[in-house]
């Protein structure tokens, strides 16, 4: 009997020993669970379940060099937890940036994931970057930069993480696209494209987005 009781307090306490850790673990997570999601969404990609999430980063001066909304009027995020596009139309609308007789003509989202997505937002003189997530909105500079429309063809294309990635012609920054919405380089070309002619029409009296 001495033998069946020291071979079972041994096995209880080897398997109290086993529990230490997932429980800590879990304590962990759930204690620092706000540090640890901003701590994802600040590094470049975290790989999960053979998937890689990969994140935007808003400029690093965006505060600076982009003027913030001076109105946002009704912003209005639907049930996939993000801006619906009149929402994103009445930012730029409203934005310091926005000119006398500059009106929105079309837009087009590049970069889709569940925690953001990037928008192209077409007027009748430039391109807007809008990137859309909870910090963006929290800080209120979904508007990322903007250049005359004239200055953002040709387009220049990589890969980073294991995603694409985009650069157009005013400026320096490289931009993630999802493959899922254009599988090669020649279809977000030609989507681009398509926006700036449609941009051109509209300025004539039509209205619509890209086709």
């Amino acid at each position: 009997m001495d033998d069946v009781t020291t071979r079972l307090a041994t096995a209880s306490l080897e398997f109290a020993k086993a529990l230490v850790w997932p429980v800590a673990l879990l304590w962990i997570l759930h204690r620092f669970r706000p540090q640890l999601s901003d701590l994802l969404a600040r590094i470049g990609s975290v790989k999960i379940a053979g998937s890689e999430w990969v994140f935007q980063e808003p400029l690093p001066k965006a505060a600076e060099t982009v003027a913030p909304t001076s109105s946002f009027g009704d912003w209005e995020v639907g049930a996939d937890g993000f801006l619906n596009t009149s929402s994103l139309r009445s930012i730029v609308s409203h934005s310091k940036l926005f000119e006398v007789g500059e009106s929105v003509t079309a837009e087009l989202m590049i970069f889709q994931t569940p925690a953001q997505r990037t928008w192209l937002m077409a007027t009748n003189r430039r391109i807007f970057v809008l990137l859309d997530d909870d910090v963006t909105r929290e800080e209120k500079h979904v508007i990322q930069t903007s250049f005359d429309r004239a200055r953002t063809l040709p387009l220049q294309f990589g890969k980073s993480e294991g995603v694409g990635i985009v650069k157009f012609r005013a400026e320096p920054t490289w931009w993630y696209y999802s493959t899922h919405l254009f599988p090669s380089t020649d279809s977000l070309d030609a989507v681009v494209k398509r926006l700036l002619k449609t941009t051109i029409r509209l300025t004539s009296g039509c209205s619509g987005r890209p086709r």
